[in-house]
């Protein structure tokens, strides 16, 4: 198991831990489609992104919120997909190119550094990534200052923690290969549920001058078509998860099974379908138009 203490080494954990996951991002590009979909089209509305509009994707993993994006501004619009984990914005970079969205632009970007000019796009947008930054503040002073006067900035953030059923499906491997629950992130260090509390990203917003702020809970369906789905999805795209897993055999962790379908039992539909509710919330805001 390893523990991280300080800012420097979240993100170098952050930049391999995410690269190396890339592929199993990819490999689960439909089941990611198909839960979170929902959610790429909540940021889009919400930083009203629009036809010829220039769009910063933030942590755009392999690529979901980026491809909604250049679908919806067009061959007259820009995408500008970054990410810290150089796989995932190669990904990207695939996926796009594979279908034909040739106004997507991929670079290696840390959200804490946006290394483009003052004023140069009409929206930003994040969607499940904003949580895992260690410096919100530096995040949203970035955002105002890339922003065109009038722009918006929107994000999806998972919140309360209690009613979700992943940490209860988490929990249950853990017991099952005798490990301890996940670590409890320090107050302020990044984590899943790190943002829980809308009203620091609200601080933060204002803090670097967005004003129009508003904070909109969300309920998201989740369908898997089997109890193997989903834990073949929270196993490839959790990586807290695969950290705290780190130097146990695979071959163990998959002997898990049957304690993890256990704990799905109040999900699993008649049908065999996996179904239950995740929680959380939209923040969105505007860089001053005068």
């Amino acid at each position: 198991m390893t523990t991280l203490s300080t800012a420097h080494d979240v993100k170098a954990w952050q930049r391999t831990g995410w690269s190396e996951q890339a592929r199993h991002w990819y490999r689960q590009i439909e089941v990611t489609r198909r839960q979170w979909e929902p959610l790429s089209d909540g940021v889009l509305d919400l930083a009203r992104v629009t036809a010829g509009d220039r769009v910063l994707d933030l942590a755009c993993g392999v690529g979901d919120p980026s491809i909604a994006a250049a679908r919806r501004v067009g061959p007259s619009g820009k995408v500008i997909a970054t990410d810290l984990a150089p796989d995932m914005v190669a990904f990207t970079a695939q996926r796009a190119a594979e279908e034909g969205l040739t106004t997507v632009e991929t670079h290696e970007m840390d959200a804490e550094a946006i290394d483009l000019p003052a004023a140069s796009v009409d929206a930003v947008v994040c969607r499940l990534g904003l949580m895992f930054v260690p410096d919100l503040d530096r995040v949203c002073a970035g955002v105002r200052d890339v922003l065109v006067p009038g722009g918006r900035f929107a994000t999806a953030i998972p919140w309360r923690p209690a009613g979700q059923a992943m940490p209860r499906l988490i929990g249950a491997i853990l017991a099952a290969l005798d490990l301890p629950p996940l670590p409890r992130p320090e107050p302020g260090s990044p984590g899943i549920f790190s943002l829980a509390d809308a009203s620091v990203v609200s601080a933060a917003l204002e803090g670097a001058g967005l004003t129009g702020i508003e904070i909109r809970p969300y309920t998201l369906l989740h369908d898997f078509v089997s109890p193997d789905e989903w834990l073949e999805f929270l196993l490839a795209l959790n990586l807290p998860l695969r950290l705290h897993l780190a130097g146990v055999p695979e071959a163990r962790i998959r002997g898990t099974r049957q304690a993890a379908i256990d704990a799905m039992r109040p999900w699993i539909q008649d049908d065999g379908h996996v179904r239950f509710t995740a929680y959380g919330y939209y923040a969105a805001a505007s860089r001053p138009a005068g």
